[in-house]
C-alpha cells in the first residue's frame, strides 16, 4: 500500500507543478499543449480499468512519456521558470518508476509493443521513440502526406527532429516514401 499512496503523491505533485508552468506560460500555443497533455494525464489516471492493469499501466505510461517530451521541450525553448519545471519532472520522473515497477519482470519496451499496433519483429529493428510512433500513427491516418503535412501536425518538433524521424523510418522499414511526377513532393506511407 505505500507503493500506492507514494504513486499518488508523485501524481498530485506532478499536477501542482505543471499547473504552476501552466499560469506562467506567454505563449497561448504552447499553454494549450499543455493543458492537453496534462488533461490525457489527469483522465487517464482517474479512471483505471477493473479488469486490464496491463493496458492501463501502458496507457499511462504513454500518456506520462507525452507530457515528459513536452517539458523537455519548455526547458530547452526556456519558456518557463526553471524551478516548477524541474519539481515537475522529477514527480513525474518518480511516477515513471513507479509504473514500470508495476509488473516486475516486463521490460518496459515489452509493455510498449504490447500497446503498438507494429508487429515486434519490425520493433526490434528500431527504436520506436515517442516522436517516432507519434509520427508513424499519423502517417498510418494521413496516408500520403507529406514532410510539411508532419511538420505542421507536430509544430512543437523542430523541422530537422521531423526529418530525422522520418529518415529513420524509412530505414527501418515502417514506412515508404514517393514522388509524383507533377509536383516532386515526397509523399509517405505505411508499408
Amino acid at each position: 500500500m505505500p507503493e500506492v499512496e507514494e504513486r499518488t503523491k508523485n501524481f498530485i505533485n506532478t499536477v501542482i507543478f505543471v499547473s504552476r508552468i501552466f499560469s506562467g506560460l506567454k505563449d497561448k500555443f504552447l499553454a494549450r499543449k499543455l493543458y492537453d497533455k496534462l488533461s490525457d494525464f489527469v483522465s487517464v489516471y482517474s479512471l483505471p480499468p477493473k479488469d486490464n492493469v496491463a493496458q492501463y499501466s501502458t496507457t499511462l505510461l504513454t500518456t506520462t512519456n507525452s507530457l515528459l517530451e513536452l517539458l523537455d521541450y519548455l526547458e530547452h525553448s526556456k519558456t518557463t521558470a526553471a524551478t516548477p519545471l524541474l519539481y515537475a519532472r522529477r514527480s513525474l520522473f518518480a511516477f515513471k518508476l513507479q509504473l514500470i515497477r508495476i509488473q516486475p519482470g516486463q521490460p518496459i519496451i515489452e509493455k510498449e509493443r504490447a500497446a503498438s499496433p507494429v508487429t515486434p519483429k519490425i520493433k526490434k529493428e528500431i527504436n520506436l521513440s515517442g516522436n517516432k510512433e507519434k509520427i508513424l500513427n499519423y502517417i498510418k491516418r494521413s496516408p500520403d502526406s507529406r514532410t510539411k503535412d508532419i511538420i505542421y501536425e507536430f509544430s512543437v518538433l523542430s523541422e530537422r527532429t521531423v526529418k530525422r524521424n522520418l529518415k529513420e523510418l524509412v530505414s527501418g522499414g515502417l514506412v515508404k516514401k514517393s514522388s509524383k511526377d507533377k509536383d516532386k513532393a515526397v509523399y509517405y506511407h505505411v508499408i
